[in-house]
């Protein structure tokens, strides 16, 4: 697990914008896969913003399944790194999701887990929805590519996609 320390000029914009360059890419994976629904979209950006704000969350990573193996999906890794290059979109258009199903994970960072268990469920209290427990699907039958980095006030994400062998 790694941690990252936040620039003191980081705001709830930088958050703000950053959780937006990521909601662009499910939002682009809704047009092009029918997943997650569209009602979901700011779900999940509002979440991403609050858990970005104080420097919970570690990496965020979404696409599609099947047998507990990736099909497809995006990863984001979330540092101090400060880069802003690229665009948000890049979906991978094209790949064949029959019968596999959408997920989304969040990993938490240090900081998220150094805190007490009253202060965890604070900040739960503004989430738009609890996440549960679980693991990743397998990608031991590809490698992940970087393709773009985003940042904001400082703090970076570094967004990888995930390329199948076969």
């Amino acid at each position: 697990m790694s941690s990252y320390t936040y620039a003191e000029t980081f705001t709830r914009a930088h958050a703000r914008r950053l959780a937006g360059r990521v909601t662009t890419d499910l939002r682009q994976s809704w047009l092009i896969y029918g997943s997650p629904s569209s009602d979901s979209l700011d779900d999940y950006r509002l979440e991403l913003e609050e858990l970005l704000v104080d420097g919970y969350v570690d990496k965020y990573q979404f696409g599609f399944k099947k047998d507990n193996r990736v099909v497809w999906s995006l990863r984001y890794t979330v540092g101090s790194d400060g880069a802003l290059t690229g665009g948000a979109g890049g979906v991978p258009p094209g790949v064949d999701v029959t019968q596999a199903s959408w997920f989304n994970f969040l990993t938490y960072s240090a900081q998220w887990h150094s805190l007490g268990d009253s202060v965890k469920e604070g900040v739960k209290s503004k989430l738009p929805f609890i996440r549960g427990i679980g693991s990743l699907p397998s990608d031991t039958h590809g490698y992940w590519e970087s393709d773009r980095s985003y940042a904001s006030g400082g703090v970076g994400l570094q967004r990888a996609v995930f390329r199948s062998w076969s």
